[in-house]
């Protein structure tokens, strides 16, 4: 996770916010051009993500709910202003699945990528603020004008009845060399189907470790009993028509 220590006007952001900052240095620690995110080390090691306003709420909502079951950080504040939202989070000791020390032994770190998925899977969904992202989803392609069509071929009905992460990928889980600290980036986090998150495993153990290798082991750990093939090439197509 790379860091480089930036300097940082904290008189432009909320008071809530501020608060926790003063007299901290200040890393850009960005990854994804959606939002800005800066790692802040002082009274608090934490990471503040700044994004359009109205783009955080949701992963607000789902840190909290994860943090009550201890499988994300704390959600310490949360804001929205007239353009911006912001999002101040605890730092977890440890570093992403895609930090050298897990990268370099591929087979275990395919093996507990799939159990901690397990592990997410089979939380209780009741009091999860979202319940619905099949849906979500299907309707968000007929927005777009996408044609859902092809799906019928799939002898698969989506049974949302899980909770998922919704980017389940390497960079999106904090280990300390393989043991489980939190899970992060929960903005499309929701009760949903679980071959959705299978899907993504696979594609990001495909990618990070650039092949697909791994792809066996990460089910087994996951459990085989609880995977429905033609689940997993209904989402895997879905996703491939709607990413």
């Amino acid at each position: 996770m790379k860091r480089t220590e930036v300097s940082f006007d904290i008189e432009k952001l909320p008071l809530t916010i501020r608060q926790y900052i003063n007299g901290a240095t200040i890393y850009d620690s960005s990854c994804s051009e959606n939002a800005k995110t800066l790692f802040v080390s002082g009274a608090e090691r934490a990471f503040l993500k700044i994004s359009k306003r109205g783009s955080l709420e949701r992963e607000y909502k789902m840190t909290k709910f994860l943090h009550k079951h201890n499988f994300a950080p704390n959600a310490i504040a949360y804001e929205s202003e007239l353009d911006y939202d912001y999002l101040f989070t605890e730092a977890v000791n440890g570093e992403d699945g895609t930090a050298v020390l897990h990268i370099e032994n591929p087979s275990k770190l395919a093996c507990v990528f799939g159990e901690y998925l397990k592990m997410l899977h089979s939380l209780p969904t009741e009091g999860c603020p979202y319940d619905n992202r099949t849906n979500e989803l299907l309707n968000e392609s007929q927005i777009k004008g996408i044609d859902l069509s092809v799906m019928n071929e799939y002898n698969y009905s989506a049974i949302d009845n899980v909770v998922i992460h919704g980017d389940y990928c390497l960079p999106n889980i904090i280990m300390d060399n393989f043991s489980f600290k939190g899970f992060i980036d929960l903005g499309y986090g929701e009760v949903g189907d679980r071959h959705y998150d299978i899907y993504w495993g696979i594609w990001t153990l495909n990618y990070n470790l650039k092949t697909d290798r791994y792809r066996q082991l990460f089910l087994d750990a996951y459990g085989r009993s609880d995977i429905d093939e033609d689940g997993l090439n209904y989402f895997t197509k879905l996703i491939k028509l709607t990413d």
